[in-house]
């Protein structure tokens, strides 16, 4: 049976398959795709993973109707994206830079690479949610998520870093000056960072704040100033950022 699905794919008719397995079901795994992804309580750009072969796992993500919070760059290794449904622009530039270096324009059925060491970004190409399948390399931090708790902490602060709402922005201020992001793609960001306890390697938001994964460490980053915190310490203050605005 396939679950209720999120009005952006109304006019899909999904029949998922069967598993009729009689033997010992550790083995075997079916899982249908666009029913997992456009189901109408799945939230965008979280990644969840679906399964692994050796190093290689596959994740389901489902793209928001507007972007991707920030831009994103993987350092560990290429990506490929397959869009199950959907239409994607996908920009890329120079990580923590200005300089572009062109879009992709993806529809239903193709399959891209995300090359590493460049940032991306995607955005909605029809106002529409997408499903993606996105394969790539296991992060090996990934081994430690979920292995201690999460303590959200109110301060607002990581660091010199103070992060303090202001109607429809997030003010992100440090000794040197401050930034304005949009609050929503911000708060979505958080979640998604949340989610994986930081590990989404290296992440930067509009206005140009930059969240990079260093495994026990992250290094925040804004117009030159930049920290290396425990991960523990970020992690707290983002837990408890996304408890209060979300």
């Amino acid at each position: 049976m396939s679950n209720p699905l999120h009005p952006d794919f109304a006019g899909l008719d999904v029949t998922p398959g069967e598993s009729h397995i009689t033997g010992p079901r550790g083995p075997y795994d079916l899982i249908n795709v666009v029913s997992f992804g456009g189901a109408i309580d799945r939230a965008t750009h979280v990644p969840t993973e679906l399964g692994s072969v050796g190093p290689v796992v596959f994740w389901e993500s489902t793209g928001a109707a507007d972007a991707l919070p920030f831009w994103n760059t993987n350092f560990q290794c290429d990506v490929y994206l397959y869009l199950v449904h959907g239409c994607v622009r996908v920009e890329f530039k120079k990580a923590e830079g200005a300089e572009h270096y062109g879009h992709y324009l993806a529809r239903t059925g193709d399959l891209f690479k995300l090359p590493k060491d460049i940032a991306h970004r995607t955005f909605s190409g029809d106002g529409r949610r997408r499903i993606s399948l996105e394969i790539l390399e296991r992060n090996p931090h990934w081994a430690t998520i979920g292995t201690a708790p999460i303590v959200p902490n109110d301060s607002g602060t990581a660091g010199g870093f103070r992060f303090e709402a202001e109607y429809d922005d997030v003010r992100i201020s440090w000794p040197e000056g401050s930034l304005v992001t949009p609050r929503h793609f911000f708060v979505r960001g958080l979640a998604a960072l949340v989610a994986y306890e930081m590990h989404l390697e290296h992440n930067e938001f509009e206005g140009g704040f930059v969240v990079h994964d260093l495994g026990e460490q992250v290094r925040l980053k804004a117009h030159g100033y930049a920290e290396a915190l425990p991960r523990s310490e970020v992690l707290g203050t983002f837990a408890g950022l996304l408890r209060r605005w979300r």
